[in-house]
């Protein structure tokens, strides 16, 4: 069996000597080598291949999903010396090696190229799947293309690997550049931790940002893959390396660092612009014409002299004096009337007893309960008029028990960045009248009373401080994506919530 392989390789061999040795081109060398594209279909399967120093071989692959592999030349005839590099679909350099090269890449289109170090020769080009490795969770920054000219962008994804069944419920990113070199825009998540995830992004400032990404309703991260991307420009020449290094929850509070691996990427100078050669246009010299200056004489004005209008004077009028009237006035006699003095009438008053009635008073009622929250809850009692007939801050149990006359009450529980809930009660006089258990929901920083994006743009914009205390959902003195899981549980619910 064995020498029946052997015999099936030497018979390749020979037809690939056959074939190019019919089919050498004629034409003059060049300095580039002539490069030849073949495709590697199957894995677990012998190539035979030819390269020279003007004769280079790049083998096209495609990965349906993440792999690792093994490609190995083995040289059959001549003296090369073979080198492999392996390209991504842009033909930006992953790897190289000489020999066998080893390599790990995600889902996509790549390739290998064979060449020689030195000399040149037939091969045997082998590619085989490498199981996979029991390996711990990680991060990884890809960067593509690794290189761009000042003013142009790469585009950059941050990738969970080796995510475990049991999924993840959140993860942060804090990412690092040189800020000088690159500058990051375009921030976006992808769909790894399901439909409607909470996103709440720290802005980058001074060559770093955070992404915190948490799945909504119950939704995890449950596969591998790439959880945002955003997009770096290259603004002067030099090197930087991109790393997002995560943090991961499984929903227990606790959160985990995990290794990383850091992309790089180059910025090279586009070069002088090149100046623009002005042809200078003959001028043609335009005579001058002096213009002489046209005298308008002004006509001379003759005036005519004014005749002064005598002044009148006026005779005086003389006045008639006025004679006014003094009235006669006629008194008319005041008759008397005389003043009756009335004999005062002492009467006996009547005195009415009222009889002292007695009231029995009427014991009261009680509310009691428990409301379950991650900060202190606060439990009143609103009269039918709207004012309060008592309130309290729950025990650290979330127990709690007010007393109140009798009568029908609105009452209202509440938490600091929490839904409120609020249930309608008629206290009955010596009843504890309990409610039922219940856990308040948290998210709505803003007191919107809905639970959205814009709760989670402030868990981003408070990212690792302490305030505004709101947003600090778990009370445990640091805003993050922890806070943010919270959140996202109760994503788009609204408020008040009945309390049943």
């Amino acid at each position: 069996m064995k020498s029946k392989h052997v015999l099936q390789v030497l018979v390749m061999v020979m037809m690939l000597f056959s074939t190019l040795g019919s089919s050498q081109p004629v034409n003059a060398k060049t300095d580039e080598p002539v490069i030849i594209t073949r495709d590697l279909s199957f894995w677990d399967a012998t190539y035979v291949g030819f390269v020279s120093a003007s004769i280079y071989e790049k083998w096209q692959l495609e990965l349906t999903e993440p792999q690792n592999f093994v490609v190995t030349v083995n040289v059959v005839a001549g003296d090369l010396a073979p080198l492999l590099t392996l390209k991504d679909a842009s033909g930006n350099e992953l790897s190289s090696a000489t020999g066998s090269l080893t390599s790990s890449q995600p889902a996509g289109s790549y390739s290998v190229q064979v060449q020689p170090a030195s000399g040149g020769g037939f091969y045997m080009l082998t590619i085989r799947k490498l199981d996979p490795e029991p390996s711990e969770p990680s991060s990884t920054t890809v960067v593509m293309p690794v290189s761009v000219n000042v003013g142009e962008s790469a585009a950059v994804t941050a990738a969970l690997n080796n995510v475990p069944a049991e999924g993840y419920t959140s993860t942060e990113f804090t990412c690092t550049y040189d800020a000088s070199v690159a500058q990051v825009s375009n921030i976006a998540a992808g769909n790894l931790f399901g439909e409607d995830a909470v996103v709440a992004i720290h802005d980058p400032q001074n060559g770093s940002f955070i992404v915190a990404i948490a799945g909504s309703n119950g939704n995890k991260a449950t596969a591998s893959g790439t959880a945002f991307a955003f997009s770096a420009k290259g603004l002067q020449a030099g090197q930087t390396a991109i790393e997002c290094t995560a943090r991961i929850s499984r929903g227990d509070s606790v959160l985990t660092g995990i290794a990383s691996t850091a992309g790089n990427l180059t910025v090279n100078d586009a070069g002088p612009t090149p100046t623009p050669v002005v042809t200078e246009t003959p001028v043609t010299e335009t005579p001058v014409v002096t213009e002489t200056p046209v005298v308008t004489e002004t006509p001379v004005v003759t005036e005519t002299p004014v005749t002064e209008t005598p002044v009148v004077t006026e005779t005086p009028v003389t006045e008639t004096p006025v004679v006014t009237e003094t009235p006669v006035v006629t008194e008319t006699p005041v008759t008397e009337t005389p003043v009756v003095t009335e004999t005062p009438v002492t009467e006996t008053p009547v005195v009415t007893e009222t009889p002292v009635v007695t009231e029995t008073p009427v014991p009261d009622g009680a509310v009691s309960g428990t409301v379950l929250a991650g900060k202190p809850v606060t439990v009143s009692l609103y009269k039918e008029d709207d004012s309060v007939a008592g309130s309290m801050v729950v025990n650290p149990d979330g127990t709690f028990s007010l007393s109140v006359p009798p009568g029908t009450y609105t009452v209202i529980a509440t938490a600091s960045g929490y839904l409120s809930s609020q249930a309608s009660v008629t206290v009955t006089a010596g009843n504890a009248n309990p409610l039922p258990t219940i856990s308040l929901l948290a998210g709505d920083i803003d007191a919107s009373k809905v639970i959205d994006q814009f709760d989670a743009m402030t868990i981003g914009m408070s990212y690792n401080t302490a305030e505004p205390a709101e947003a600090d959902l778990n009370n445990d003195g640091v805003i993050n994506v922890l806070d943010l899981e919270l959140l996202a549980r109760n994503y788009r619910q609204t408020g008040p919530v009945a309390w049943e």
